[in-house]
C-alpha cells in the first residue's frame, strides 16, 4: 500500500499530526484518521515512507544546498542522514513544557532509531528524549499562526481540548508521555536568523521528522495493536481484553512478555518492515527488560 506523503501533514497549517488523530491538533482542521484502516490492514506504507522518490529527490536537493552553505562535500538521498545534515546546521534555543527553566541555550537535535534526543554539547548532556512514536504532532511557526497554538486531540468519541501553557518557538513538538501530554520547542539559539539555515529549516525539519515518525508510529501499532497503542498514546481507554498496554516510554518486564515481543520483532524483520540495524536496537531494549 502507497500513500502520498502529504496526507500525514496538515493541509490547513502544515504541521505534522500523527495518524490516528481526526483533527489537527493545531489549527483544529478535520481530517480522516487511519485508526481504521490500520484495525484492517496494519501495513499502511508508513514505514516505507523514506524510501519514497520524491522524498529522495527532496532530500538530495536540500541537502545539497545545506552542504554549499557549510562548505561540506556531504550529500545524500537517504531521508536520515538528510535530516542530520540538516539539523546540525544550527544549535538551538530549546524549552521544555512551558517552563523557561527546564531548556538550554545549547541544544544539539539528535534523530536515532527509536528517539528524538536534544543534547548540549559543552557539557555533555541530555536534556529531552522524545519517543518517535508517541509524537502527536510537529508544528512549524508559520504565517498568521502562533508556534504556541493548540487546539484538541480529537480521536473516536474524544474531543478533549487540551489547556497548555504557552511554549514559544519556531518548531514545537507534542508528545505523549506517561504523565500526559509534553511539548518541547525550539528555535534558533540567538533567536535570529542563522546566516547558514535555509529560510525554511523548520518546514524541512518538521516535514522529514514528521515522516520518521509516522514510520515508528506504524511500526508500533503492528507490533502492539492499534487499540493497545492508541491507549499508550493517551488517545483510547484500555483494550476490552484488559491487556494492561505499558504506558509510553515504559517497558514491560515480564519473561513472556519479553518472549512474545522477540517473537513479533523476528516476523518484522522476515517481513522485510524493520532494517537489520532497527532490529539490533529493538532487540537489546527489549531484552533489556529482563
Amino acid at each position: 500500500m502507497h500513500h502520498d506523503p502529504d496526507e500525514i501533514f496538515c493541509q490547513g497549517c502544515t504541521s505534522y499530526a500523527h495518524p490516528f488523530l481526526e483533527a489537527c491538533p493545531v489549527c483544529g482542521a478535520e481530517r480522516e484518521s487511519w485508526y481504521e484502516a490500520a484495525a484492517a490492514a496494519p501495513d499502511q506504507g508508513l514505514a516505507s515512507l523514506p524510501s519514497n522518490p520524491r522524498i529522495a529527490q527532496d532530500v538530495a536537493e536540500v541537502v545539497l544546498r545545506y552542504s554549499i552553505r557549510l562548505n561540506s562535500t556531504s550529500a545524500t538521498a537517504d531521508l536520515r542522514a538528510g535530516l542530520g545534515t540538516v539539523v546540525d546546521a544550527l544549535d538551538y534555543r530549546v524549552r521544555v513544557g512551558g517552563n523557561p527553566g527546564a531548556g538550554t541555550d545549547r541544544g544539539h537535535v539528535e534523530i536515532g532509531e527509536a528517539d528524538l534526543v536534544v543534547r548540549e554539547r559543552n557539557p555533555a548532556r541530555e536534556r529531552v528524549r522524545v519517543p518517535l512514536d508517541a509524537i502527536l504532532s510537529i508544528s512549524p511557526a508559520v504565517r498568521d499562526r502562533r508556534a504556541d497554538a493548540w487546539a484538541a486531540l480529537s480521536f473516536g468519541e474524544s474531543r478533549a481540548s487540551t489547556s497548555l501553557p504557552g511554549l514559544d518557538g519556531e518548531l514545537v513538538i507534542a508528545h505523549a508521555t506517561p504523565g500526559g501530554l509534553e511539548r518541547v520547542a525550539l528555535a534558533n539559539r540567538t533567536g535570529l536568523l542563522a546566516p547558514r539555515a535555509r529560510p525554511d529549516h523548520y518546514a524541512i525539519v518538521t516535514r522529514w521528522t514528521g515522516i520518521i515518525a509516522a514510520g515508528a508510529a506504524e511500526r508500533r501499532w503492528m507490533a502492539v495493536g492499534p487499540q493497545r497503542y492508541a491507549h499508550e498514546l493517551g488517545l483510547a481507554a484500555a483494550p476490552p481484553d484488559g491487556w494492561p498496554a505499558p504506558a509510553v516510554g515504559a517497558s514491560p518486564a515480564g519473561p513472556s512478555t519479553v518472549a512474545e515481543a522477540l517473537r513479533v520483532l523476528e516476523e518484522l524483520r522476515a517481513a522485510g518492515l524493520v532494517s537489520d540495524d532497527e532490529y539490533a536496537a529493538k532487540r537489546r531494549e527489549i531484552l533489556d527488560r529482563i
